[in-house]
């Protein structure tokens, strides 16, 4: 049924691509910081996101496989909404860890009990994130009965959410620290889990097409599918790009609290209304307008033409990045991030969902999610972290047996 040419029929989807991205957007960008104010080293925050992305290699494909077998994309999606709307807010009552130089040492952190509980929440609730996301891009493609050209159309609302509530998270951040040495992010928790609740109940009320193929198979066709070589640079090219976004969805916060730390004190204090700023522009800037003409685009283009080009983008961007020291100047440079990740994302997107056999949809959709959101950004953090793994190793190897020495 149309009003005003707005099939609304698809009102729903989009009203959960906005509430779930809403409910992420006060947390996910922010994690780097969190981590930060509580004492953990880049390195330390570098190792739980390592850890977290080789889970991502399991997860992802595994949650399509799953929900491809037993016919129970409803039940698993629900579940990860719900849950992850329970335990986002147990983040701000974990205690943090304190050293009398501030940022604490490896051998502190990893003693620390407080450490090991923000560990396992942070990546229990990713956990949750991820296994969303590649649901709700199998979900959304079934709607649309394998339209992929009209899935940007869909997912530019969850582009809308992150940029609205990010933005409105930030202020509300700066306005709830004013007057502290540290910023307070209890109304992004709010927010976050205010927005999820919401979207569980809009999801109870979605029409959620479950696989309507063969499922004795799936294995066997996804076999098939790999052995041609063109995936196969694909899911390369996807592996490449994951690298890319890691340093911007994980680090970049972090660098623009170094910019102001370092060159421009006086910005200390709009901090998060300059990160949620950049965050909207890179929503509204940047996907939303790539989100809705990606379709128009890539059947211009091609795939592979889309990947290429986005790539060209990531290089220029982060050359911009490189040579400023004011955190203002990075707000225009998030105009990038359509042609970056927008371009990139919905063509991985749509070329899984037409290489796709019947009945495996969501499983390769995994594939690309582990390769995108999963092996690249794991190879990033391993190249990252291995200056430190000796001493990691070390300081693990002191503290069992200073345990050890203990129990005697």
């Amino acid at each position: 049924m149309d009003i005003l040419n707005i099939n609304t029929g698809l009102l729903p989807i989009k009203a959960h691509f906005f509430l779930y991205y809403a409910a992420n957007s006060p947390i996910n960008p922010f994690l780097s910081t969190i981590a930060k104010q509580r004492g953990y080293s880049s390195s330390v925050f570098g190792n739980i996101l390592t850890l977290l992305l080789l889970l991502t290699i399991v997860v992802k494909p595994l949650t399509g496989y799953i929900t491809d077998r037993w016919k129970c994309r409803r039940t698993v999606f629900l579940c990860a909404i719900l849950l992850n709307g329970l335990i986002t807010p147990t983040l701000y009552l974990i205690p943090g860890a304190t050293s009398s130089t501030g940022e604490l040492s490896n051998a502190e952190t990893f003693g620390s009990l407080q450490f090991w509980w923000f560990a396992a929440v942070v990546i229990l609730r990713m956990i949750l994130f991820m296994i969303g996301e590649v649901l709700q891009e199998t979900i959304c493609i079934k709607i649309l009965d394998g339209d992929t050209e009209k899935f940007g159309k869909q997912r530019l609302w969850g582009a809308a959410g992150w940029g609205i509530m990010s933005m409105v998270a930030g202020a509300a951040i700066d306005w709830y620290s004013s007057g502290l040495t540290q910023k307070n992010h209890l109304p992004g928790y709010l927010i976050s889990a205010s927005s999820f609740l919401i979207d569980f109940i809009v999801v109870l009320n979605l029409k959620v097409p479950e696989t309507s193929g063969p499922t004795t198979n799936i294995l066997k066709d996804v076999k098939i599918v790999l052995k041609n070589a063109k995936v196969c640079v694909f899911l390369v090219w996807a592996t490449a790009g994951g690298m890319f976004m890691a340093y911007i969805c994980y680090y970049f916060i972090w660098y623009v609290d170094d910019l102001a730390t370092i060159y421009h004190p006086e910005r200390m204090s709009m901090l998060s209304l300059i990160a949620g700023l950049s965050l909207t522009i890179d929503c509204f800037g940047g996907e939303v307008p790539f989100f809705y003409l990606s379709g128009h685009l890539i059947k211009r283009t091609g795939h592979m033409t889309a990947f290429s080009i986005s790539f060209a983008m990531f290089a220029l961007r982060f050359l911009l990045y490189s040579v400023i020291r004011d955190p203002l100047w990075v707000l225009p440079v998030e105009m990038l991030n359509g042609i970056t990740f927008g371009l990139s994302y919905i063509a991985g997107i749509s070329y899984s969902a037409k290489i796709a056999p019947v009945g495996c949809e969501g499983t390769v959709q995994g594939l690309f999610s582990m390769a995108f959101l999963g092996i690249g950004l794991s190879l990033l953090f391993y190249f990252l972290d291995s200056i430190y793994l000796s001493k990691t190793i070390q300081n693990l190897s002191h503290i069992i047996l200073k345990n050890v020495n203990l129990t005697k």
